[in-house]
């Protein structure tokens, strides 16, 4: 009985520290990511090069981070062997005025996320170019 009691706790701890974000990735302005739906207030496209700085330590990651980090995809397409790839706009498109059913020719992060739940791939529509920030 006594086990139990100092086990529950302790489980519970650990699972909610496992739902947040890496320290690592805390300096990335998740909340202005996510409130730009479909980067249609082209909010998104300012936080590129944040992104970018984060991008590579999105690899490996579990699929709960980056839906933690970045919110619900745009989109999202089921791939085989279980397989899916999460899309985000980072610039306004059709997908603003049009059936946000339809993929846009507007740029966008493509995150591929393995049968495993972890990140394997993350890759742009099109290349973007580094912009660089006034000092």
């Amino acid at each position: 009985m006594r086990k139990r009691f100092i086990l529950a706790p302790a489980l519970f701890l650990l699972l909610l520290g496992a739902c947040s974000t890496p320290d690592s990735l805390k300096d990335f302005d998740s909340d202005t990511w996510k409130d730009d739906r479909f980067g249609c207030d082209n909010l998104r496209a300012g936080l590129a090069d944040d992104f970018e700085l984060i991008r590579k330590e999105l690899y490996g990651k579990k699929e709960y981070i980056v839906r933690n980090l970045l919110g619900k995809p745009d989109s999202e397409e089921l791939m085989e062997r279980s397989q899916r790839i999460y899309y985000y706009y980072i610039e306004p498109g059709a997908q603003c005025q049009d059936d946000r059913k339809k993929m846009s020719e507007a740029n966008r992060v493509q995150i591929r996320i393995n049968s495993l739940g972890k990140v394997s791939e993350i890759t742009y529509y099109k290349p973007i170019t580094a912009t660089e920030k006034p000092e």
